[in-house]
């Protein structure tokens, strides 16, 4: 068995970093000459346009567990690739008693994009529905073939907390930057902000991106923003989720009125990125922000939370952009006032930004991916 026959399952669109990178892999494994399939649960979804030449996209019907059973008896892939919780049980149900010439030799492969541990850091979670939770999901990623973590700190928290250590596990690059991603940024930006060039002309726009969820902690950037020393600064907050009405009404208490907008989920963010002053990642929890490498890319500066997995290593301790505890209000005030005055002195090395987000470049990142999913298909693997 080659590993030349791919799916990846991505059922559930948020808007997310876990969709759009599956989504990128499949296109860089399909540019790698890869048989790749991707099952979504939103074949209509903004991330599917114009779908990469040999990638063939298959609707996700319910019941989810039956489809995939079908699907690996049928098609026989080499890898079946997940990317939630999920979807990873429903994929081991699917394969249960399949023979191995009927999809029952398919290899299953969870890509972990987030300290699974973080979730119990909330107070819903008592001690023992953490425990039940750790032996569930302990047990889930134990039978699978392979997992591949996007940071070191992903990787060890796997093994520490859940136990997972005899299951071949790789820490990998996420494919984050599309091939076309200088195009994407220069495509016209609709937004009356950043209609002229970032500069003294411009009031100074901040960014940031990402489902408006809790674990994005955007509360705690809008509280930010309103506290720092820049009355003439804007913030836009790219992302759809169930904090809108949340955010919106905690932003007319701070009297951010027409200096914030949110405009929803945008396709391509990249001109957005491009032509902001700064991005600001606000995240409880992550396993290796997008926004933050897609940022770093275009040369636009960073400030994020030290959310204990591979944003410090991206950042090298925060030489490339200002580290902040988590849910620290004034430290997040601080590192947005500090970096718009390095921006307004022009001090910045912009090339230093971008060069350390090469690693991710699509083709590279999903040559080793695919690497991965071969060892596993060879023998001992």
């Amino acid at each position: 068995m080659s590993a030349e026959r791919i799916a990846l399952v991505v059922t559930d669109f948020e808007g997310g970093g876990v969709e759009r990178n599956l989504t990128h892999l499949a296109r860089g494994l399909a540019r790698l000459g890869v048989r790749t399939w991707l099952l979504v649960g939103d074949p209509e979804h903004a991330y599917l346009e114009d779908p990469e030449p040999g990638l063939c996209v298959l609707h996700v019907t319910e019941p989810r567990t039956g489809f995939l059973r079908a699907f690996m008896q049928h098609e026989r892939p080499d890898c079946l690739v997940t990317g939630k919780l999920a979807d990873d049980l429903a994929a081991l149900a699917a394969r249960t008693g399949l023979a191995p010439e009927a999809g029952g030799a398919t290899r299953l492969v969870a890509a972990v994009g987030t300290l699974m541990s973080g979730r119990f850091h909330s107070h819903r979670w008592n001690p023992l529905k953490t425990r039940r939770e750790t032996r569930r999901i302990g047990s889930c990623y134990r039978q699978l073939d392979g997992i591949t973590a996007v940071s070191a700190a992903v990787a060890e928290d796997l093994r520490q907390v859940f136990g997972v250590t005899d299951v071949p596990l790789a820490v990998l690059h996420n494919p984050i930057l599309p091939d076309d991603l200088a195009d994407l940024a220069a495509a016209p930006c609709p937004h009356p902000w950043l209609a002229q060039p970032r500069g003294p002309g411009r009031p100074p726009v901040v960014i940031a991106l990402g489902g408006l969820r809790r674990v994005k902690d955007f509360a705690t950037l809008l509280r930010a923003f309103a506290r720092a020393h820049q009355p003439t600064a804007r913030l836009i907050i790219i992302g759809e989720g169930k904090e809108r009405p949340h955010l919106t009404e905690l932003a007319q208490g701070l009297g951010l009125g027409a200096r914030l907008d949110l405009p929803g989920f945008i396709a391509n963010p990249f001109p957005y990125l491009a032509r902001a002053d700064l991005l600001v990642l606000s995240s409880r929890r992550e396993g290796l922000p997008n926004a933050l490498v897609e940022a770093l890319a275009l040369g636009t500066p960073v400030v994020a939370t030290d959310c204990a997995s591979g944003v410090r290593d991206l950042l090298r301790d925060g030489r490339l952009g200002p580290l902040v505890r988590l849910g620290d209000l004034h430290g997040l005030t601080d590192a947005i006032d500090v970096s718009l005055r390095w921006l307004a002195a022009d001090t910045l090395d912009r090339d230093e930004l971008r060069e350390a987000a090469q690693p991710y470049r699509l083709i590279p990142a999903a040559g080793a991916y695919l690497e991965f999913f071969r060892s596993l298909a060879a023998p001992g693997g």
